[in-house]
């Protein structure tokens, strides 16, 4: 039986992490970019040699939407990681930025210390590079001390990538394959005081009077209703698009029309009052927001 262990792919817009997880688990690659709408899970099964024998592991991989402000969509995907991969894309300094500014402290706030992987990715374009893989390295030092001994002598905890080759992708999943199977991790890393968190809205603390605010809102809301936030997502996905919402600057009128059209979908198994009293709520965070679409 298969080891199963949940990793999230982080960083910002662009940079290239849904290209990486096809190039892993498809060996392929297309250029179209698609903004990654809330969250997208993907099996890969692995083997992995540890202590003199083989490993079968499965790696359950979140690809997680890479714009900042959806706080309390980010933090409910963090529950029960057992590991990261934060990808920059070397053609844009900011990238890097985020990864200490954001990423990291807003995973670290909701599960203990695990295992990162960094990509510095996108180095088929390296003509164009901002930085030196030297800096992610650095960044990398800072992280992951007690994971490092669980690599083999070729591995390491930082890569320079091409989804577009396949240079080093299959190592950096590799690694963190070994990684997440060190001893000491536990089953459910997730800090003992998030659940209490959870249970008291505590988790969200996104500004809903933006537009990015109030749709994050709206989404962990329309996810408490299930008990497999995969098939939230799925759902949530479709009506986005079908809103015609740019995720990346939702408008007050894409609010208001994902509101009426998540109502819908959840009159399909919710009861005529809840339905309704969600579209009023959701309904009412579309309407408080300032609309900076333009």
């Amino acid at each position: 039986m298969a080891v199963k262990k949940k990793i999230v792919m982080l960083g910002d817009s662009a940079v290239g992490k849904t290209s990486l997880i096809r190039r892993f688990v498809f060996d392929k690659f297309d250029d179209a970019y698609i903004s990654t709408i809330g969250s997208k899970v993907t099996k890969k099964e692995m083997v992995i040699p540890k202590d003199g024998k083989e490993t079968d592991l499965r790696l359950m991989i979140w690809d997680v939407l890479g714009r900042e402000g959806y706080t309390a969509t980010h933090s409910r995907t963090f529950a029960g990681v057992h590991g990261a991969i934060l990808v920059c894309d070397m053609t844009r300094r900011e990238t890097l930025k985020t990864l200490e500014r954001y990423w990291i402290p807003l995973l670290f706030d909701v599960v203990e210390h695990v295992p990162l992987i960094f990509a510095c990715n996108k180095n088929d374009l390296s003509a164009d590079s901002a930085f030196e893989q030297d800096d992610l390295i650095s960044i990398a030092s800072r992280y992951n001390s007690g994971f490092k001994k669980e690599l083999p002598a070729n591995l390491t905890t930082c890569f320079s990538t091409s989804a577009k080759t396949g240079e080093n992708v299959e190592s950096a999943f590799e690694s963190l394959g070994h990684m997440v199977l060190a001893k000491g991790i536990p089953d459910d890393p997730i800090k003992d005081l998030y659940e209490s968190l959870v249970a008291m809205g505590k988790h969200r603390q996104t500004d809903t009077g933006t537009p990015v605010g109030a749709l994050d809102a709206i989404i962990v809301d329309f996810c408490d209703d299930f008990k497999d936030d995969r098939v939230a997502m799925s759902l949530l996905r479709q009506e986005i698009v079908r809103a015609g919402i740019d995720i990346r600057s939702p408008s007050k009128e894409g609010l208001l029309k994902v509101a009426e059209y998540l109502a819908e979908a959840g009159a399909e198994f919710q009861d005529e009052k809840t339905v309704l009293a969600n579209r009023d709520k959701w309904m009412n965070l579309a309407r408080n927001v300032k609309d900076q679409s333009g």
